[in-house]
């Protein structure tokens, strides 16, 4: 049996998987792809907080030297103040002495507020409008509004979480807007990871829309805990594989196990997530989850499915 703690390439490993017929085989490789995603994501998080910790330190010493540089200036006009004072040019020299002093405190404030800038958040906001006909001819007229934020860097440099899966998440989602019936393309933007996190959160609840009465999607963790929502989401695509009516949010372990092994056998997704960790928790980790869905759209988002239902009437 291959020993497949010796990869590391999470593509390799997929590759190998769509491969494999071996039941116990294709349990470890997921096992192994599983393992590599949560290596990847502490790897990750150890960076982010050293590069906030940088930029904290950064944003420090800015201040810092902004008080020694006004002390050094105020040290500076009061020995010229003190030099003409017995002359003649005395009222002249101390107009000047505010003024330099006005200089000092607006030159520190300025500097204050790039620096505070730097450490803060900035959102862009992205509007598109889109415009529908009815069967009985109505035109209807949606504006959606995305807030995408990008976090401050030092020097004109901006951090933001690198993108899963080698920038696939960037990539999928360029297609988002047209998979959900959105409007004419628009120009390239750089998306933000909370930005393609709600985009994908704004997919899921347009292919669920139809099982509102059982599932409601808000978030990636607490939505999913009775796993009607995986089912809901699957049942869009592949409405022959079960009766979802017949469902119930409390027989928790059963829906886990349903929406899992149809998604595989009908769309080829492999089950990341393990039923006894779901069942176990009622709060499960949305990174986790968020990670799963995201296979869901890389796998069906040609399926002539992948479009948002009209609600009936």
């Amino acid at each position: 049996m291959t020993d497949y703690t010796k990869y590391t390439d999470e593509d390799e490993l997929h590759q190998i998987l769509q491969k494999s017929e071996d039941i116990e085989e294709r349990r470890k490789i997921r096992a192994r792809i599983k393992e590599l995603r949560e290596t990847h994501q502490k790897e990750w998080e150890q960076k982010r907080q050293q590069r906030e910790k940088e930029t904290e330190d950064v944003i420090r010493q800015k201040h810092r030297a902004a008080d020694e540089e006004k002390q050094r200036k105020m040290e500076e006009f009061k020995k010229q103040a003190a030099e003409h004072r017995d002359s003649r040019a005395h009222e002249i020299s101390s107009q000047l002495v505010q003024e330099k002093f006005k200089s000092a405190e607006e030159d520190k404030k300025k500097k204050m507020e790039a620096f505070d800038r730097m450490a803060q958040e900035s959102t862009s906001v992205t509007t598109s409008t889109r415009t529908e006909s009815t069967k009985d001819g109505v035109k209807t007229t949606t504006t959606t509004v995305r807030k995408t934020e990008t976090v401050g860097g030092v020097g004109g440099t901006s951090y933001g979480k690198p993108a899963a899966g080698r920038g696939a998440s960037g990539n999928m989602f360029k297609q988002m807007d047209k998979a959900t019936g959105g409007g004419a393309p628009k120009a390239n933007i750089t998306r933000s990871p909370s930005a393609i996190k709600q985009l994908l959160l704004d997919w899921t609840k347009a292919m669920t829309r139809e099982y509102t009465e059982k599932v409601n999607i808000e978030n990636f963790s607490t939505s999913w805990n009775d796993g009607l929502a995986f089912c809901a989401l699957i049942h869009h695509f592949y409405p022959e594989a079960f009766d979802f009516n017949k469902l119930d949010p409390k027989n928790r372990r059963h829906n886990f196990e349903l929406a899992f092994n149809t998604a595989e056998k009908f769309a080829d997704i492999a089950p990341l997530l393990d039923v006894e960790d779901m069942v176990r928790m009622k709060k499960p980790d949305w990174k986790c989850v968020f990670t799963y869905v995201q296979s869901f759209y890389r796998k069906l988002q040609s399926h002539e499915n992948n479009k948002v239902k009209p609600i009936e009437q």
